[in-house]
């Protein structure tokens, strides 16, 4: 939160100033959570739409509660195809969530070294989200398109 202008919880804040920053901007294109966040609106797109008309008029209402301008909708469409084409010849590996650590320490009173294996229970019920590897090279081309529109002034200004 510190590329976004964090108050510090330290000090009382009951206004701040607007800023934007160029790291906000490398933060959002190439983040982890923005990414996954882009193919989970890409998914729920392919998901509830038939066309790519459609899916791209879905992504603006959600993000911006509106209809893309005819320039918006073509520039996104031609975006989307490029971005199958260069999809089309990358492959991913699928992520699992580990399920034990190795771990090591120092025994405190003989300061042998040892391991051991912990269990991580966190993971037992966790659902990770989507990723390149879970979806095909049409849904991760239009989930570059969906991270577009997250990073349009639009939708990332916050009055």
């Amino acid at each position: 939160m510190e590329v976004f202008n964090s108050p510090s919880p330290d000090l009382s804040c009951e206004a701040r100033e607007a800023s934007t920053i160029t790291p906000q901007v490398f933060s959002l294109f190439n983040g982890q959570g923005t990414y996954d966040r882009a193919i989970a609106l890409a998914a729920r797109l392919k998901k509830e739409t038939k066309t790519r008309d459609e899916a791209i008029g879905k992504a603006f209402t959600l993000a911006y509660g509106r209809s893309p301008r005819a320039a918006e909708l073509q520039a996104c469409l031609a975006h989307w195809i490029a971005m199958k084409a260069r999809h089309d010849g990358l492959s991913f590996t699928k992520w699992e969530a580990p399920k034990d650590v190795l771990r090591e320490a120092v025994e405190e009173n003989t300061g042998e070294k040892f391991k051991f294996t912990e269990k991580l229970h966190a993971y037992q019920d966790f659902v990770p989200d989507l990723k390149p590897a879970d979806v095909d090279a049409d849904t991760r081309a239009l989930a570059e398109v969906c991270l577009v529109i997250f990073n349009a002034n639009e939708f990332a200004y916050v009055y």
